[in-house]
């Protein structure tokens, strides 16, 4: 073989590894092109958001309460169960005290084992609820005779005593109520539906003149 044909076979080789680079720089060109102008735009459009297109982030929600107060009533049948925050006017507050035994036990995750004889001592009940995250969480509840609304009501209804119905006085609100007196006059038939239903007084001072409709 000649040095001749040797430097050609060299020259051969060579075109072809720049043709074969030509061809990837031709073909590679366009994609990386598409590729950088894309990531530009992307980066424009984000710098040219408006205030409204930010992603927004969820507010972080506010730590929950230590405690929530309940109102239950042994003569009617209303509830209501309330943050500290929004216990209205005329409701019981728990003594403070106990608010910041629980405060306490909420920060420090502990449980009520220990005090429960001390909370229902002061005429408060208290349950522990168990947290999702943090310490323990509990309800303070208030067990009253009547709620604000039907405090201080009273009517005329039926007490029955055996197969005797007697006329009564209640304070609360009909059907339901706290028992207050019980008269000596038995209800009459024709009556009887009246005062079923109840009749309304404006203060248990009034009980003897409405008794003379419902007894003479």
């Amino acid at each position: 073989m000649s040095v001749q044909d040797d430097k050609n076979r060299k020259k051969i080789r060579w075109l072809r590894a720049g043709f074969v680079v030509l061809v990837l720089v031709v073909g590679l060109a366009p994609l990386l092109l598409l590729i950088s102008y894309t990531r530009d735009i992307n980066l424009i459009e984000f710098l040219h958001r408006r205030p409204e297109q930010r992603v927004e982030r969820a507010p972080e929600e506010p730590p929950a309460e230590p405690y929530m107060v309940q109102y239950l009533y042994r003569f009617c049948d209303h509830s209501s169960v309330h943050d500290p925050g929004r216990i209205p006017p005329d409701g019981e507050l728990p003594p403070a005290d106990l608010l910041e035994v629980a405060v306490a036990l909420h920060e420090s995750d502990n449980g009520i084992e220990n005090i429960v004889p001390y909370f229902e001592s002061s005429g408060w009940y208290v349950a522990e609820l168990k947290a999702v995250s943090g310490g323990p969480l509990f309800t303070f509840t208030h067990l009253d005779d009547l709620c604000p609304d039907c405090r201080e009501k009273y009517y005329l209804g039926i007490f029955n005593d055996g197969s005797t119905g007697y006329i009564a006085l209640f304070e609360g609100r009909p059907p339901g109520g706290k028992l207050i007196r019980v008269t000596h006059h038995e209800v009459r038939d024709d009556d009887r539906e009246q005062l079923e239903a109840g009749v309304i007084l404006d203060s248990p001072d009034d009980i003897e003149s409405a008794l003379e409709a419902y007894t003479s």
